[in-house]
């Protein structure tokens, strides 16, 4: 068998967050925390990776692609290394850079890879967006696949999952913007907090404030696509505020503690552009974007918050092949 290695990356959703969930648009950052993959010939089918050795029937991540890529391909025996980036684990918590939608995508491209020997990425992403969905049940809108595929991109949520008749445009934020990420040493449930969600979406209220977020996201990303991400800004801030408001007086959960509020608002006035808490928020992460982030990383750093400098990269990638 031909030697090679398969990798996709973590990703960083801020624009969007719930709303792509209901059918709104979302800007996702694929950033450099990757998860790879490579196989070789083996006397069963066995996978090695960063939590565990398994066989099939012991992994449910391992099993949505198998039986994902099975529809159209037979899988040799093989054995199969997936290993993650240590930024997506630190001290024994996830991080909430999306190593599960990274692995899927990994793992998807490297069997795929090596039963054809042909990389066709757009056959990747729909494998890998229904090996998710029936991984979670339904739960979730796919953007991580998205960006786990095909890099930074303007996503919004299929209608039909067997067609993945989604919309995926290639979106980098501009080259001078640094992103920085800090870890609080919590993990949030990020399948917990969107049913939350799910379960209200028929109150007239959340649906109101669900319009006023659509309204600026679409905006922000308007400029986005023209570089005027400054511009962009005070859009993204006002749909954060309603995104908020829906959460606390609709929903009933709080996605930002006063500690969360505190530690943005200190980015913001420490050279950060935006800070905001990324994805489905909880408590796990904190983005910075900026020109210059060096004061807000000493900042946080001595608010003991650990911090993980991430570049934005590109999508799934044959790493190298002999």
């Amino acid at each position: 068998m031909q030697s090679f290695e398969v990798s996709a990356p973590g990703k960083v959703l801020w624009i969007g967050s719930y709303s792509v969930v209901f059918g709104g648009i979302s800007h996702v950052i694929a950033i450099d925390k990757r998860v790879r993959c490579r196989c070789e010939e083996s006397e069963r089918l066995e996978f090695i990776t960063s939590y565990g050795n398994f066989s099939e029937g012991q992994n449910e991540l391992i099993d949505s692609v198998l039986n994902e890529v099975r529809t159209i391909y037979d899988i040799p025996r093989l054995r199969v290394y997936l290993i993650n980036d240590p930024a997506f684990q630190i001290d024994g918590k996830k991080t909430g850079l999306g190593s599960s939608s990274a692995g899927t995508v990994a793992l998807t491209a490297c069997l795929s890879y090596a039963v054809t020997g042909k990389f066709d990425v757009d056959l990747v992403y729909k494998l890998s967006q229904r090996a998710n969905y029936r991984r979670q049940k339904g739960i979730g809108s796919g953007f991580d696949i998205a960006a786990a595929t095909y890099g930074s991109v303007i996503y919004r949520r299929y209608n039909d999952i067997n067609k993945v008749d989604s919309v995926v445009e290639r979106l980098d934020i501009p080259q001078n913007i640094q992103i920085l990420l800090g870890f609080t040493g919590r993990s949030a449930s990020t399948v917990n907090l969107v049913r939350r969600f799910e379960d209200t979406k028929n109150n007239p209220r959340f649906k109101e404030l669900m319009s006023e977020i659509e309204i600026d996201n679409e905006i922000a990303i308007k400029l986005l696509r023209l570089g005027k991400i400054d511009a962009a800004v005070p859009h993204i801030k006002l749909a954060r505020q309603n995104l908020n408001l829906l959460s606390k007086e609709v929903v009933g959960v709080e996605i930002e503690t006063e500690e969360d509020r505190k530690l943005m608002s200190l980015a913001e006035k420490n050279g950060a552009l935006i800070s905001l808490m990324p994805g489905a928020g909880g408590g796990d992460l904190i983005l910075a974007l900026g020109e210059n982030l060096a004061r807000v990383k000493e900042t946080w750093e001595r608010m003991s918050i650990r911090t993980i400098n991430v570049k934005q990269d590109e999508g799934v990638k044959i790493e190298a092949r002999s």
